[in-house]
C-alpha cells in the first residue's frame, strides 16, 4: 500500500471528499476545511491509500509519543469487501513505531437502526487484532467503545492524546 496526504491537487480529492460524506454519519463528520487544517500538524496525518495506482481507502490519524488515535478510516466503495481495510490497517501498524493504535466504534446495540454495520465493524476490528478495552466515551449522546491494539493501555495517554489533538477543546465523556 502507497499513501499520499491529501491534498486539493490529489486526483482523486473530489472523490476522498465524497467517501468521507457516504462513509460516516453526519453526526460524526467533522468538516473538512478542518480535517484539513489540524493535518498540517506534524502530529495529524490524512492519507490517501492506493495500491498499484488505484485509489483505495483513506485514515485520520493523530499520534503522540505514547499512541496513534485511528479519528476515520473508510474504503473506496468500489473495493470493499476485498481486504483492503485491514490491509491499510496494517500499513498504519508499520508506521506505528511500538506505540499503540486506538480507535472508537459505535456501542453494539441490537436495537439501532444500525445494529448489523456495528456488529460487522466490531468484528472486522477483532479479525485484525484490536481489543476491546473496558471504557467507552460518549459523544454527542451517542456510545463508543474504545478499542486498542495492544492488550494493555493506558486510558490516560488515550485521554491526553485526545486533549492535544483538539488543543484542549475536547473533552471527553469517558465511562467504565
Amino acid at each position: 500500500m502507497q499513501a499520499k496526504q491529501v491534498k486539493s491537487s490529489l486526483a482523486e480529492y473530489r472523490d476522498i471528499k465524497a467517501l468521507m460524506k457516504r462513509a460516516f454519519p453526519e453526526n460524526e463528520q467533522s468538516p473538512f476545511w478542518m480535517l484539513r487544517m489540524l493535518a498540517l500538524r506534524k502530529t495529524v496525518d490524512f492519507l490517501a491509500w492506493y495500491k498499484d495506482g488505484q485509489f483505495c481507502g483513506i485514515s485520520y490519524t493523530a499520534a503522540d509519543q505514547n499512541g496513534i488515535f485511528v479519528l476515520y478510516l473508510a474504503v473506496n466503495d468500489a473495493i470493499r469487501s476485498k481486504g483492503f481495510g485491514s490491509k491499510i490497517l496494517s500499513a498504519l501498524e508499520e508506521r506505528r513505531n511500538g506505540r499503540n493504535i486506538l480507535l472508537n466504534v459505535e456501542m453494539p446495540d441490537e436495537k439501532a437502526a444500525n445494529a448489523l454495520q456495528r456488529k460487522k465493524r466490531l468484528e472486522f476490528y477483532e479479525r485484525n487484532g484490536y481489543h476491546k478495552t473496558n471504557a467507552w466515551i460518549i459523544d454527542g449522546g451517542a456510545q463508543y467503545l474504545i478499542l486498542s491494539l495492544m492488550e494493555q493501555y493506558d486510558l490516560e495517554d488515550y485521554q491526553n492524546l485526545l486533549q492535544r489533538f483538539s488543543f484542549g477543546f475536547y473533552r471527553p465523556d469517558i465511562r467504565m
